[in-house]
Parts: C-alpha cells; structure tokens; sequence
C-alpha cells in the first residue's frame, strides 16, 4: 500500500523459491520485521542476518537488499518520508538512530523480547490499514517503533558484504517487479514506479520481462488488471465499478481492452456467472 508519503509491504509465503529483493535504494526511511523464517540483509557494505526479535533499520538513499533463506517466511517493512510528517518528535528520534547505526546506512538491531510483540503489533497495524488520509495514525505507530529501537535495542554485528554480480539478478528483479504490481496494482497508472521504486530504467525492465514473459511490464499491469476486472464482475460488481476499483478512467478504453483479452464482453461474463 503506498500512502502520503508512506509504503507498506506484508509478505506471508509457504515456499521461499530463492525469493529477494535484489540491492536497491529508495527516497524514503525504511524499517523491516521478520516474523517468520530467517533471511540475509545487505545495508551498505554490510550483510546480517536476520531473525526473530531483529528488526532492520535503512536509512534513505542507501542500498539494500533481501535475500530469504528459509521458508516458510513472513515480514513486515514500511518506507517513510519524514519530511511527509513534520515532527521535531521524528526528527530526534532519527537522529539518535544516527548515532546507534555505526554504519552510516542504517543497521540491524535486536530487540528486547519482552517490547518486540509491541514493535511487531505496530507494525501489522501500519501494514494491514487501509486509511488513505490519516497521517497521524501511520506516524504514531512508527514513533512508537522508532523509540523502542532507540530505548530497547542493540545494535548487531555484520560482515563485509563482497559485491558480487548474480547470474538470477535479472529473475531476482523480475519477482520484485511482479510483486510490487500485485501489491499495488490499482494505483499503478504508469511506468514510473520503475525508476522511484526499484532504481532500474523502463527499458532494463521491460527488457527482462520481454525475454521472460514475452511482453512489456505495461502488457503485464494491463493483464492483471483486466484479471482482476473479471473477477470482480464474476462476483457481482457493475462493470464499471470493476474499472474502476482496477484503475481504468475510461471505461471505454477498458471495455475495448476487456473484449480483446477474453473475447467476451462484461455483460457476457456477468450473465454467465450469475448464480442460478
């Protein structure tokens, strides 16, 4: 979910398949909780491991990446701006974090285990709300976060991470592409989440996917979309309504493109899959 300045990610997966986020960097803070399974982090030039009651902390502009190690998994992670919520309360908060990540990227620090149930809550709350307009709501619970990585946490130790070039960086980043739009699919209007989200030209993008899937990543957002369209009509919704909640603001251009893809028309697909 990506709001006022905020982004949220909650993976629960059964099967990690070599599942990463491969070294990327963002405008924007970035805490993430693991829950479930454990996994590698790349902050920097360091790599850590990650595990119950750790928690990583990124500062913006800093690359980063994910690799899991054993599944099954679950994470929670939120990028924030803070110049979205202006708070000298956030700004002290961040900049006592400055001084307890040694390197200068952010950290991996563990929590007490008696407050990590609380950081974690906080977490799920910020991740599982569907408020579009409440800041204060979103940034209370990250204060809340931030003071106990700040009173009841310690910094763990990494190794230096070798930079190495991966032959499956090219699947890695796909995966990631491919999730984000699943995640985010009815705010998708564009190609730009490419560049402000993964770091990566359109035309790396879409190059992999081309080799890959055989058709562009827009080819691919409009496929999800027209997807997700049809069963939202095969549950009841009008069809506009349908195109709507997938993004579409002109319902002609989403008819056209609903009829090309599965050759039948939203009326079509309503009457077939009325109940009986």
């Amino acid at each position: 979910m990506e709001i006022c300045g905020i982004y949220t990610v909650h993976k629960d997966e059964k099967i990690a398949d070599n599942f990463s986020y491969p070294v990327h960097s963002h405008t924007s803070n970035e805490i993430l909780v693991v829950t479930k399974g454990n996994c590698g982090i790349v902050i920097g030039d360091t790599e850590y491991a990650l595990g119950g009651n750790d928690v990583a902390f990124i500062f913006e502009n800093e690359s980063h990446g994910l690799l899991i190690h054993e599944a099954p998994f679950e994470f929670y992670a939120v990028q924030f701006v803070p110049k979205a919520y202006k708070s000298a309360e956030l700004d002290g908060m961040l900049s006592g974090l400055v001084g307890q990540c040694k390197n200068k990227s952010g950290a991996v620090l563990t929590v007490d285990e008696t407050v990590c149930p609380t950081v974690v809550s906080c977490m799920r709350r910020i991740c599982d709300e569907r408020s579009d307009t409440d800041k204060d709501m979103y940034f209370t619970y990250i204060r809340a976060i931030l003071y106990e990585l700040g009173h009841n946490a310690v910094r763990k130790s990494g190794i230096a991470f070798e930079h190495k070039s991966k032959k499956n960086s090219g699947a890695e980043l796909l995966n990631s592409v491919i999730d984000y739009i699943g995640d985010n699919l009815n705010m998708i209007s564009d190609l730009s989440f490419i560049q402000s989200v993964f770091h990566y030209s359109n035309s790396r993008v879409n190059r992999i996917f081309r080799d890959t899937l055989g058709i562009s990543v827009w080819q691919y957002v409009i496929m999800k979309k027209l997807d997700l369209a049809y069963n939202l009509i095969a549950a009841g919704y009008s069809a506009r309504t349908a195109a709507s909640r997938c993004g579409f603001g002109d319902y002609s251009v989403f008819y056209k493109s609903f009829v090309k893809h599965f050759k039948i028309s939203p009326s079509a697909v309503k009457r077939e899959t009325r109940p009986s």
